[in-house]
């Protein structure tokens, strides 16, 4: 089945950090699978083959044609003479925005397009219907209805958690801080300054304002911002908070990687938010390639080097240690503990209990010492993976517990696998996800004395108390989850962790809400 002009044709603007990028991956590969839709996905050089991977894990020998569907093109963000890490990723930001709206206007004016990462050139497709969009570059809008001939819906793809997105940007009547947004644009007046650094600064003036997300307990403000992140957030964050801003109040619809038994309420409170205005929610959760198929395990494994060490180290923990014996810690592809004796003093934990485990290092910030290599090494019991096949460690018999940073595609992942969780949240939407998972869920613990930086170590509203953070706090409580994790307490956790899975997977088989869903986006393409 080769793409042609006589096909709807779908236009999917991707961006780089894997987990907003991968579940877009699984999105283009579903759409393709079940309907006669052209799909082309716009992304960067730097994650263009990594994305080619993993579309094609979706698709067995059977499906051959239907992969053809699916158009991968890099555009140009490429940025140089830019050291300053914030300074160059805000660049190629602009610059792959702008390289986007050039492009999709070729595409409205039925051109060719060129991919800038092969040189391989698109015959003309069909005029776009709709044109997907991750929900952090919403500052395209404007420039691309702007543009002639332009009659696609543009709809925002959201890959964080909505019942955060909620809380930041639904009107102050149903709960939610919009209200902020005006705040911002008053002082960028009265002082001058440019709207960005204004909603820069006041984004991590983070308070003792006491909030409540739908269907959560109360937490103060500050709870969102637990771990010292600044060197990855200040400077950067305000012009991505107006983006999310613009994408909130002016897309066409918000397409939703969480099924809705995941985060019912949030859901639902943001359906009618919406619905308010005209605008359509599509909860088309859960959204990840078949983990267990022989085509997607061999994809994902294709994207990291340390595959076959890590698929070996699963396998001897299974025979020498059992089923659910092995800890998973990764903190995704951006975050890092910015004191790093705490995350060693977990380690220490971790070994002292003689509990096998991975740690994933995919971040740049992660700085491994000599001394803490040798130290895993000489344990026996730790593999050190920098980039490694996470779906399939999580399917694999061998995994007992996730240690994550919480983030939100991270998060679904996890319970979509059966697998319960031990949560290190750093910012934004991952504690929200950390306090679902523990409380609502009842399928994680939450490790709090690891916290750090100006708000870590202030007090956390359900438990009344503040952590003291010091390494001797972080040992005891590491013995003591880690005690629970593998024992009766653990076991319960498991469990419903299970019956979790099972409504997940309901949500995605026919006639399941997040099947229905997806019927329902696609219907609208079209057209």
């Amino acid at each position: 089945m080769s793409p042609t002009d006589q096909y709807p044709h779908l236009v999917i603007a991707n961006v780089e950090p894997w987990g907003h990028a991968r579940p877009v991956c699984a999105f283009a590969a579903k759409v393709a699978l079940v309907r006669d839709v052209q799909v082309t996905l716009f992304t960067s050089p730097a994650v263009y083959e990594r994305i080619v991977k993993e579309v094609g894990r979706a698709f067995g020998p059977q499906d051959a044609d239907r992969l053809q569907l699916i158009r991968i093109v890099a555009l140009d963000n490429v940025v140089e003479g830019v050291v300053n890490f914030l300074e160059k990723m805000k660049a190629e930001i602009e610059r792959y925005i702008a390289a986007l709206v050039d492009t999709y206007q070729q595409l409205l004016d039925k051109k060719p397009i060129t991919c800038f990462a092969t040189k391989t050139e698109f015959a003309p497709a069909a005029v776009p219907t709709m044109l997907v969009f991750d929900f952090m570059i919403g500052s395209l809008m404007d420039a691309v209805r702007s543009l002639p001939n332009n009659k696609a819906k543009l709809v925002g793809f959201c890959s964080g958690m909505v019942s955060f997105l909620h809380l930041s940007f639904a009107p102050a009547e149903r709960g939610g801080r919009a209200n902020f947004k005006e705040k911002i644009i008053k002082e960028a007046e009265r002082s001058k300054r440019h709207v960005f650094d204004v909603a820069d600064d006041m984004y991590h003036d983070f308070t003792d304002e006491v909030v409540q997300i739908p269907g959560f307990p109360k937490m103060y403000h500050w709870e969102f911002d637990p771990q010292e992140t600044r060197i990855m957030t200040k400077g950067f964050f305000g012009s991505i908070w107006m983006s999310l801003f613009d994408t909130m109040e002016k897309a066409d619809g918000l397409i939703l990687t969480s099924p809705e038994v995941y985060e019912s309420a949030g859901i639902a409170d943001t359906r009618e938010w919406l619905a308010e205005k005209g605008r359509s929610v599509w909860a088309i959760g859960p959204i990840i390639s078949s983990p267990s198929s022989e085509q997607a395990v061999k994809g994902e494994q294709a994207q990291s080097q340390n595959a076959p060490e890590v698929m070996k180290f699963l396998d001897d923990t299974m025979a020498k240690h059992g089923e659910n014996s092995l800890l998973y810690i990764s903190f995704g592809s951006a975050f890092w503990p910015s004191e790093p004796e705490k995350l060693e003093a977990f380690i220490d934990v971790v070994i002292e209990r003689k509990i096998p485990f991975i740690m994933s290092h995919g971040s740049p910030l992660a700085q491994l010492t000599d001394t803490f290599k040798a130290k895993v090494q000489e344990s026996g019991l730790g593999l050190l993976s920098s980039w490694s096949p996470q779906q399939t460690i999580l399917t694999h018999k061998a995994l007992g517990w996730f240690v994550s940073h919480c983030g939100h595609n991270s998060s679904l992942e996890a319970v979509s696998s059966g697998t319960p969780l031990i949560c290190w949240p750093f910012h934004a939407d991952q504690p929200a996800n950390a306090v679902n998972l523990t409380e609502n869920h009842n399928v994680a613990y939450e490790l709090l004395e690891v916290r750090t930086g100006p708000h870590g170590l202030k007090p956390i509203y359900r438990t009344g108390k503040a952590p003291t953070g010091t390494v001797e706090a972080i040992r005891t409580e590491a013995h003591d989850v880690l005690a629970k994790a593998f024992g009766e307490d653990g076991a319960r956790k498991r469990a419903n962790v299970k019956k979790l899975q099972a409504k997940i997977q309901a949500a995605a088989s026919k006639g399941g809400s997040g099947e229905v869903d997806l019927g329902r986006l696609l219907d609208t393409v079209i057209v």
